[in-house]
């Protein structure tokens, strides 16, 4: 018979485990019973507010409901359907993926390129600052003036046609242009954060690995790819996952933006936010659709958690020291 077997080794081991727990420090005792103190009243504001919220949204989208003392009818997986098949919703859908992955692309290389090209700048904090001033101002301050700047008549096309440039004036804000248009909109607002945000990973990197590249005869494009990238991993992550949120939450600046010349929101434009809004309370029928408006909230949750999770799984890497 072995010790195992007489039963020894598990007293021991209860032994030894109540011997650790009595040896910890007063600091890890203190540690433990303020833990729960501190961490229960924000799982508590988490439940109220989050947990609780997202499963009444979820509960909602499984019926025809439309508030006002209507009742609620359950219909299962109808209006998730609806969300595919009516073409506002599709539009609206195709649209938000549009903004997560072309405006996205354009930001990123913009963002990418005016850093590098910033990293030896004398002035380069003062450009910074001009930079991210956009993304300061209220969105709808953005979308109205922008939206007066790419007017037909606006300041855009009157410039064009003074430097001799006649050929390139359009109609920015008509259906063919104006997605197009917004676009470059969000680009423009959204990059200087993205500088900002990127900056703070390059700026860390030591001079010497540069310096030591350029004596290795490496160019500026082998620079970045084996020293910039790799060494800002972990801030570029932050920014693509920031980037995923944020692009699916844009909502005043496409309101005030595509509503300049008209008193309904173009379909060319509408994302997955401004298709729930007036889904529930803007007034499109059916009004007050909120089994709909919930049901497109909850694909827009499903859709950032797929993109988060895919870009943790995809971007993962060993943290590099230096």
């Amino acid at each position: 018979m072995t010790v195992a077997d007489s039963g020894v080794a598990p007293v021991l081991l209860s032994e030894q485990t109540l011997r650790v727990k009595a040896d910890a420090t007063p600091l890890e005792r203190q540690r433990k019973r303020l833990f729960w103190p501190f961490v229960a009243p924000a799982l508590a504001i988490y439940a109220i507010f989050m947990l609780a919220p997202t499963i009444g949204s979820l509960w909602i989208s499984l019926t025809e409901w439309r508030a006002q003392g209507d009742p609620m009818r359950f219909v299962g997986l109808k209006n998730y359907a609806l969300i595919v098949t009516n073409s506002l919703s599709q539009r609206a859908l195709v649209n938000t993926i549009g903004i997560l992955l072309i405006a996205g692309l354009g930001i990123f290389i913009l963002a990418f390129a005016i850093t590098i090209f910033m990293r030896e700048m004398r002035f380069r904090n003062t450009v910074r600052s001009l930079l991210f001033f956009p993304y300061l101002i209220t969105p709808v301050a953005i979308g109205i003036v922008l939206g007066l700047v790419l007017d037909p008549n606006g300041i855009l096309n009157s410039i064009l046609s003074k430097v001799g440039l006649s050929k390139l004036t359009a109609q920015w804000l008509d259906l063919g242009h104006i997605y197009w248009s917004l676009l470059t909109t969000i680009v423009w607002v959204t990059t200087g954060f993205y500088v900002i945000l990127l900056a703070s990973g390059m700026d860390r990197i030591p001079r010497d690995y540069y310096e030591a590249c350029e004596l290795a005869g490496a160019n500026l494009w082998q620079k970045f790819r084996y020293v910039t990238l790799p060494m800002s991993w972990d801030i570029v992550t932050i920014a693509a996952i920031l980037w995923v949120i944020n692009s699916f939450k844009i909502f005043e600046l496409i309101l005030a933006f595509g509503t300049l010349g008209s008193s309904v929101l173009p379909a060319q434009v509408q994302n997955l936010s401004t298709d729930q809004y007036y889904l529930t309370v803007g007034g499109r029928y059916p009004t007050y659709a909120m089994g709909q408006g919930s049901a497109v909230g909850i694909v827009m949750l499903i859709l950032v958690g797929v993109c988060v999770v895919l870009i943790r799984r995809f971007m993962r890497r060993d943290r590099i020291e230096f």
